[in-house]
This record gives C-alpha cells, structure tokens and sequence, in this order.
C-alpha cells in the first residue's frame, strides 16, 4: 500500500488528518506510517520535511517531533522522537519555513540549471540543500564571470511571476516533450516546467509561481569532478545574505571614510599604506638586529634573542649575524601565549643535539641541518631563555 501525497495535490498543505498505519521502533528513533502525509520525503537533493504529529488530533497536547522523512517502496515514513500506537488518528503540522526554503530552492535551481543547459548542453549531476547554502553540479565548466549574467537572467524569470506546471504526462505524450533529466524512470514521470526557462523530470516540490522565489544569489564556483559547483541562496536566505554584505559594506564606508562605490578603493589604498609602513618596519627590524648582532662579544658561549616584534626571516638574519661571534645562538618569536617558534643556530658546532634538548623540554617539535635547526616550543619565551642559558648542555 503506497502513502497518500497530499503535498503532490496541493504543495502548500501545511496541516492535515491522518491515521497510523504501523509505528517500529529503529535506533532509539520511530519510524511512522500514515495512511496520508504532506511531509516530503527526502529525495531528489530535496531534505525530507520537518514537523511535528499530535495524537488524537489534540494540538494543545504534546507533540511528536517529526525529525526526518524518508520513502521506500512507494511508502512514506516518518522518523519521530516518540512512538505513537498503531491506529491513533493524528495532526499533522509542517515545520513550513523550512518546507518553504526548499521549495524556493529547488525552484531556482531549476530556473539556473535550464538556463544553462540551453547554452550549454551541461546536465545538473548533482544537487544539495545545505543548511549554509545550496550547491549545484555540473559535468562542464564555466568561467566565474559568468555567474553575474546567470543570476540576472534568474531573477528576471523571478520577476515575471510565471506559473509553475506540474503534470504528468502519458508514455506517447513524454516522447514529444524537450525535457531535462531522461533517465530511466519506472512508472508515471512528474514533469515541471518554469515557462520557456526549464521543463524537467522531478519529482520534489516546488512554489506555484516564480514570484515566490523572492530572489536569488549566486556566491561562487569551483571546480568539482571535472566540471563546476555552484553555490547559491534563495528567498529569505538570499535577502539575509544581502543585508548582511550590506551592513558591512556601510561599516566599510565609516572606517575609511568613503562612499560605499568606493570601498574597494579606499581597501585597495588601506593596504598600500600597509605595505609601504611593513616594509619600514622590516627595514627597521634588520637595523636593530644587526646593532645587536653587532654587540655580541667575540668568544661568547651562548647568546638568546627573544623578540616579540620580529618577523622570523628577520630574526634568522640576526642570528646568523651573532653566530660569527657566539658559539651558539637562540632567537625565539613568541607566536601566542604559552608557545614559541624558535631558531638555533651555530658556524662551529653540530646543533642538532641541542635542538633534541630543546624540544625534550618544551614539547616541541622541528629539526634541521647540523648547522641551524628550527620548529616550535611549548613555553613562555623567558622560561625558555632562563633554560637555554642557565641548563642547556651546550658542548
């Protein structure tokens, strides 16, 4: 016996009546039967339908939660957190918002993925709705800058508000019908199709109109198994996503004291100035650690360099400049509290057993070559410093 689809005779069914079937427990969750349902079960990239069951029709009672819905064989099941008896007449209420989203999903994707079949001849291989966003697959390429024009034509169909038909056509009508999707489907094919847009086999749900959509958001592709994935929003989720760019665009504005069309300019002049004052800096960093360098006393046994301001090719270069005179040098850059990336360096001894030493210690990690080892310690930069030049075993 096939499950009733009151979502396929009327897609905004929201509540409805129904009667269980059969309920089994199955991983400390219920799957459930109804003689009827307007939960989608998951399915052509669609989630399956959230909600909620309340036995004996009773809304102001306790709810079951309905937390997935999956199909097999034709039947509908709903997997619940509590169990409800066989025979117990039940409401249904769909967790709509979500229900909604997916439609306005599917539907934009439909719109996208026929518009690029007609350019393009590329099929949609895979389909997902994630909680962050929605990802299309598409077994060819196409270039990014593309995606500005796709999205303009989408919200264009958007726009027009064009019906939504869903039929379902007999074998000798399907053979004159220019559709997407012709693979091999056993019994009724559903066909939908979004005015000269997309005619596609599907069987998920979808709005009734275009206008329903609200709006669509193309964020991006990559390339994905020898063609692309695209990733995308639509209706709220879309409208969110720009007013949250848009909220940052205005926070934009007021810390660089531009226009909102000119915050590129004013990032693109922010890291100029960025740039031009780092390398300033680094100019500066090489002239104090060569005065350093420079005070360390020929002869002397070890010598430690602990600089919280240097960038690490800076304080190589130091180091390298105080083992002309020191038999052994240390430089340590505190990269948070609690750990240090360090440098040991020497022209006259093997140092890598002092590196073993070191990273004993202080759990590190990091090697080399007999003449200079590196990689990070787990301690404060001082206690490494008081360890190196007070304990150490430096011969």
């Amino acid at each position: 016996m096939t499950t009733r689809r009151l979502f396929e005779e009327n897609v905004k069914t929201q509540r409805f009546e129904a009667k269980v079937l059969s309920c089994t427990e199955e991983k400390g969750k219920y799957r459930i039967e109804l003689d009827a349902t307007a939960f989608f079960p998951e399915g052509g990239g669609q989630p399956g339908d959230q909600g909620e069951l309340f036995p004996g029709l009773n809304e102001n009672g306790e709810p079951v939660r309905v937390l997935d819905t999956r199909e097999k064989a034709g039947v509908i099941f709903h997997v619940t957190d509590k169990a409800i008896l066989e025979g117990t007449e039940v409401l249904g209420r769909l967790n709509w918002d979500k229900r909604l989203r997916n439609m306005q999903n599917h539907s934009g994707e439909h719109i996208l993925s026929g518009l690029i079949h007609a350019k393009y001849g590329y099929n949609n291989v895979g389909f997902h709705m994630g909680s962050d966003a929605v990802t299309l697959d598409l077994d060819g390429v196409i270039a990014p800058e593309e995606l500005p024009e796709f999205e303009r034509q989408v919200n264009e169909a958007i726009e027009k508000n064009l019906e939504i038909e869903v039929f379902y056509p007999t074998r000798e009508e399907l053979e004159h019908i220019d559709y997407r999707s012709k693979k091999e489907i056993e019994g009724q094919v559903r066909i939908v199709r979004i005015g000269d847009y997309d005619t596609c086999a599907c069987c998920g749900t979808h709005v009734e109109r275009t206008g329903e959509i609200r709006l669509i958001k193309l964020l991006g592709l990559q390339n994905y198994k020898g063609g692309v994935r695209i990733s995308m929003l639509t209706g709220k989720d879309a409208i969110d996503d720009y007013e949250k760019k848009h909220a940052t665009i205005q926070e934009a504005t007021h810390l660089l004291s531009v226009k909102p069309d000119q915050v590129d300019s004013g990032i693109r002049k922010l890291l100029e100035a960025n740039a031009a004052l780092k390398s300033k800096l680094i100019a500066f960093q090489r002239q104090v650690g060569e005065e350093k360098a420079n005070a360390v006393l020929e002869g002397t046994k070890k010598v430690c360099f602990l600089e919280p301001n240097f960038q690490n090719d800076e304080l190589r270069e130091m180091c390298n400049k105080a083992a002309v005179k020191a038999e052994l040098v240390l430089g340590l850059l505190p990269i948070r509290e609690g750990m240090c990336q360090y440098v040991l360096i020497s022209t006259r001894k093997d140092v890598r057993e002092a590196g073993k030493e070191l990273n004993s210690r202080f759990q590190g990690k990091g090697g080399g070559q007999p003449s200079m080892v590196q990689g990070t310690l787990m301690a404060d930069g001082e206690e490494i410093r008081s360890f190196f030049l007070d304990a150490l075993n430096a011969e």
